[in-house]
């Protein structure tokens, strides 16, 4: 799946938990927000509103949503009573790529936890980078290098990341990777807010 939207970092102030289980429909099938607001005739960042719980659907739009992602609204619903998944197994992991981000996975290790924090196993393909330029977001990052190596710049400050290393810092801090080895990197993250 492919995902190009920017991370959501703010949360609203719905608990129903409508949004994220609409995302993991949309994301299941491989949409974009921009195919989504092409089915729906809904703008693409009304839409995001909607999936990070900052806007509330009426039941009509609600319904035109579903319909447009195949479901129906009764699995909906089920989902979100569903409650919190206290395990996942490896084949329920979600794995996702970011549009112009080329040799970058992130496999999401607790994808409907609908908590604060989320884990995932950040694999970069030897060569790849998140990017010339650093990028800063709300929260807090930790990672530990698995195998692999990885430069990473923090606030401009070069850190190249061996297996065993653990790196941690705010998220406002200015910060990008690119993998200088031969083989992947491999990483577990942890952030928070979610990302994705």
């Amino acid at each position: 799946m492919t995902v190009d939207e920017n991370p959501a970092g703010a949360q609203g102030a719905a608990d129903d938990g409508i949004g994220r289980h609409l995302r993991r429909e949309r994301l299941e099938r491989g949409l974009t927000l921009e195919q989504l607001a092409d089915r729906t005739g809904l703008s693409r960042s009304y839409l995001s509103n909607v999936e990070r719980d900052v806007n509330s659907p009426t039941i009509n739009t609600l319904r035109t949503i579903v319909e447009a992602l195949g479901t129906t609204l009764s699995r909906l619903f089920h989902a979100v009573d569903r409650g919190h998944r206290v395990l996942t197994r490896p084949d329920q992991r979600v794995e996702l790529t970011r549009a112009g981000v080329e040799g970058v996975t992130y496999t999401l290790l607790n994808p409907e936890h609908g908590g604060r924090l989320e884990m995932m196993l950040l694999e970069v393909a030897p060569g790849a980078t998140s990017g010339d330029r650093p990028h800063s977001h709300t929260g807090e990052e930790v990672g530990v290098m698995l195998s692999g190596e990885l430069d990473y710049w923090v606030d401009g400050v070069h850190h190249r990341l061996q297996p065993g290393d653990c790196v941690s810092f705010p998220s406002s801090t200015p910060h990008r990777y690119h993998n200088p080895g031969e083989v992947p990197a491999v990483c577990v993250w942890a952030e928070t807010p979610p990302s994705f």
